[in-house]
């Protein structure tokens, strides 16, 4: 059998692949492989405590195995889905199986933590080149708009429900079988979608002889790597150590770096006619807020059903079960019935807006809650949104797209999942921990009057997750704003964009991507002003007669800004023109019609404006006022000794409050603000160990400004060890250090003797929160000059004798 036929008579026609008479079998393969992929993202959560005890690692090192997965998958999808279209989507298709199933028989025969991670690395490494190749095999395997509607309704159920069924089927396998068998599976999936694959699918030769973009692979797959890292890592220490903050600069470094080079690059990694597209902007957008928005409900959901619910692992996944079926049936119902009628726009937002409002429900959930009555009614919802949600998304990311960029394209919706799932991981794990600790203390008077305290405990603990419902809800909110605001309304064949430059010469090219050049040109319809090309200053235009504006630019103080970048923008937000500003300040910019138009003015250190201008003769004439030109510097010392404060945080508000920027001190004290606009601003200094002040400052137009500050110092210390009740130390525990007002004075992590300290801290009652095990909460009192000891005692969450310890402070 020849898996690589020749084109038909009618393919070399007419440049279009006839439909594959095994598509809806190729539809099954893709959608289990797809499956193996997602669900192995939780599959082994349920099974990391037995993985633990049988490979003798710690807690803190556990997080290793679900990072590690998370890291080479969300670093290496777009190169993945490059790859793909290079190489071919079969033979990509066929090695992220093969491999993927190699990994996961690595894992499941693990004989050390060390073997363990290193498969689940290769597993998320395979899964890269997999995911996309799946998802572009879907993409040009169905070209008909109904079939396509079906397929993705297919594709976007498996992909939306993988999580909960991950939760089940690694439920009945840790309970019933062993820990290891969560990898074992894999090879089952692997076998029928590898058989399936090679006998089914068509190799797809790439057109030309492309090049790989080793330059834009680099970065951005670097990039990603450290944003995914930076993010693991603050959900397991803190947003304030270095391996947090600098792994996240330097990751979103890289990714402006990759963005630049993209746009100059001859055969970039990801071509910018994929991501500025409006509606596939949107879409990857959208996924990547769904992402952050979703783990709050399959995560902290699983916990409280089995931590507050006690229910069992097996108990936990058939509760999901419900949900699980909403997302299929809408997933369908939004592809085949709601997009070809009304398009991706309604849909998305009110999937957002149903999630959103799942969540809030659920924030009603307490200690004594039932499952029938307060937990499936909103998980219903919940299901119903993310239906909503996902099949529009995957179907108008990959839409219109030239079948060259297929493969990139499909990479970017599972790069927008993968990265919002790590910040969804970071942050609400860090606002669950925070908030816990802070219902402990604020109820630490309850528990000293007699009050149970696993009862207290409990709550502590329904309260962190009900406090992260409320953000992800809040956050899927206002994914519903950001996708109504960039998605455009109407079926997405009205706004079909402009095929790539490859699309000609592309094997199997789509029918549904090609377009009336009139609406190709602006991603309108005919006729209407968005399908017209933008103009450029003095294209096909008479200056002498034509339409245009023109002016001076200048600043608060009269003062001409030349080099100054003007553009006019019309009502449908397209660029009309362009113009810089001379020697003196004047500009000129020929328009190719009269109409309304907004003009935009940027010049270096000042504040760009925007004002409305209307254009209906040969000439029209409008000055632009740009305030700022002025600065403020200063250095910022400690009092009484005088020394220079590096790393204090120096900020600028306005007189409504509002902080405008901000800033540290560098080594030697200093810092300067360039470009303020001219008026009165509240200066205000922090550092820790010192009070804080804050100062009133007045900036005139074009004046260096100086303003200089000193912070008393603070008393003395807090430092100690943080041991289990038999005296062994916990490293990498968070201390945190609250003031009597429950703000947050301090944290730090502890040393691998599981030691902590917090120098420079101002005298006075302080609370002390560690986590790592479950929190504990206790009293200090710090006074002047002299370092307090606090040891911490923090106790085991799965003690081998079934009985919970309760922790303990010890303060000298």
């Amino acid at each position: 059998m020849a898996t690589a036929a020749a084109e038909s008579p009618n393919q070399a026609r007419h440049g279009t692949a006839e439909p594959d008479g095994r598509r809806w079998l190729i539809l099954g393969v893709i959608a289990l492989a797809q499956l193996m992929v997602v669900l192995d993202a939780t599959v082994v959560t349920i099974a990391l405590p037995s993985a633990q005890r049988s490979l003798h690692f710690s807690t803190v090192d556990r997080q290793w195995i679900v990072t590690a997965y998370a890291l080479a998958f969300g670093s290496l999808l777009l190169l993945g889905g490059k790859l793909a279209d290079l190489v071919g989507r079969k033979v990509t298709f066929l090695l992220g199986v093969l491999g993927f199933a190699a990994a996961s028989a690595a894992g499941g025969a693990a004989t050390s933590f060390g073997m363990l991670v290193a498969a689940r690395a290769c597993q998320g490494l395979f899964g890269a080149l997999l995911a996309p190749s799946a998802l572009s095999l879907l993409t040009t395997t169905f070209s008909d708009p109904r079939e396509r509607g079906k397929a993705f309704g297919v594709y976007s159920a498996v992909a939306g429900a993988g999580g909960a069924v991950g939760l089940l089927l690694g439920g009945a396998l840790t309970q019933y079988m062993s820990w290891r068998w969560t990898l074992y599976v894999n090879l089952i999936f692997a076998g029928i979608a590898a058989v399936g694959g090679l006998l089914l699918l068509r190799r797809q030769a790439s057109p030309g002889r492309p090049r790989l973009d080793l330059l834009g692979a680099t970065l951005v797959s670097g990039g990603m790597f450290c944003i995914v890292y930076g993010f693991s890592n603050a959900a397991m220490h803190s947003w304030h150590t270095p391996s947090t903050w600098g792994f996240l600069a330097a990751g979103g470094v890289a990714l402006m770096l990759f963005g630049g080079w993209q746009a100059r690059a001859a055969q970039p990694l990801l071509p910018p006619r994929v991501v500025t597209d409006r509606n596939r902007a949107g879409a990857y957008l959208s996924m990547l807020i769904a992402g952050i928005g979703m783990f709050g409900i399959f995560l902290f959901l699983a916990y409280y059903m089995q931590l507050t619910l006690h229910f069992s692992p097996v108990r936990t996944g058939l509760a999901f079960l419900p949900m699980v079926g909403m997302i299929m049936l809408f997933a369908n119902l939004s592809t085949i019935v709601f997009m070809p009628r009304i398009g991706p726009r309604p849909l998305i937002p009110a999937g957002m807006l149903a999630a959103a409002g799942g969540l809030v429900w659920m924030t009603r959930l307490g200690v004594d809650s039932h499952y029938s009555v307060n937990v499936l009614p909103p998980i219903l919802l919940a299901g119903l949104g993310l239906g909503l949600i996902f099949a529009p998304v995957f179907n108008t990311g990959t839409y219109g797209v030239a079948p060259s960029d297929a493969g990139v394209a499909s990479a970017t919706v599972n790069t927008g999942q993968q990265i919002g799932g790590s910040i969804g991981t970071s942050l609400l794990n860090t606002i669950a921990a925070s908030a816990t600790a802070s219902y402990l203390t604020a109820h630490a008077a309850q528990a000293a009057a007699g009050r149970p305290s696993p009862l207290l405990a409990g709550m502590a603990v329904v309260h962190g997750y009900t406090t992260s419902f409320w953000v992800a809800a809040a956050i899927f909110a206002g994914g519903a704003v950001v996708s109504a605001v960039l998605l455009r309304s109407g079926p997405l064949t009205r706004w079909s964009p402009q095929p790539g430059p490859a699309t000609q010469d592309a094997p199997g090219a789509a029918a549904d991507t090609q377009v009336p050049a009139a609406a190709a040109v602006g991603g309108g319809p005919p006729g209407d002003e968005r399908s017209r090309p933008p103009a450029s200053p003095g294209q096909g235009l008479d200056e002498a007669a034509g339409p245009r504006v023109s002016g001076h630019v200048r600043g608060a103080g009269g003062m001409p800004l030349p080099g100054a970048t003007l553009t006019l923008i019309s009502r449908a937000g397209r660029q009309a023109g362009l113009g810089r500003a001379g020697a003196d300040g004047g500009y000129t910019i020929p328009v190719s019609r009269p109409g309304r138009y907004t003009l935009m003015a940027i010049a270096r250190g000042y504040q760009p404006q925007a004002v409305a201008v209307t254009a209906d003769g040969a000439a029209t004439g409008f000055d632009v006022t740009l305030p700022g030109g002025s600065s403020l510097a200063g250095t910022v010392r400690t009092a009484g000794t005088g020394q220079p404060l590096a790393g204090a945080a120096v900020s600028l508000a306005s007189g409504s409050g509002e902080i405008i920027t901000g800033q540290t001190t560098d080594g030697a004290g200093r810092y300067r603000f360039a470009g303020l606009a001219p008026g009165g601003y509240t200066f205000a200094v922090t550092a820790p160990g010192h009070r804080p002040t804050a100062l009133p400052v007045t900036v005139a137009d074009g004046e260096q400004a100086v303003r200089d500050a000193e912070l008393d110092g603070g008393g003395g210390g807090v430092r100690g060890t943080a041991r289990t009740p038999a005296g062994a130390a916990v490293p990498d525990a968070l201390i945190t250090l609250l003031d009597g007002d429950g703000n947050v004075a301090a944290a730090t992590t502890t040393g691998a003797d599981g030691s902590y300290a917090i120098p420079g801290v101002p005298a006075g009652d302080y609370t002390v929160i560690a986590t790592g095990y479950p929190p504990a909460a206790s009293a200090v009192t710090v006074t002047a000059g002299t370092p307090r000891v606090h040891d911490v005692r923090l106790g085991h969450p799965e003690p081998r004798t079934g009985q919970r310890q309760h922790p303990e402070t010890v303060s000298r």
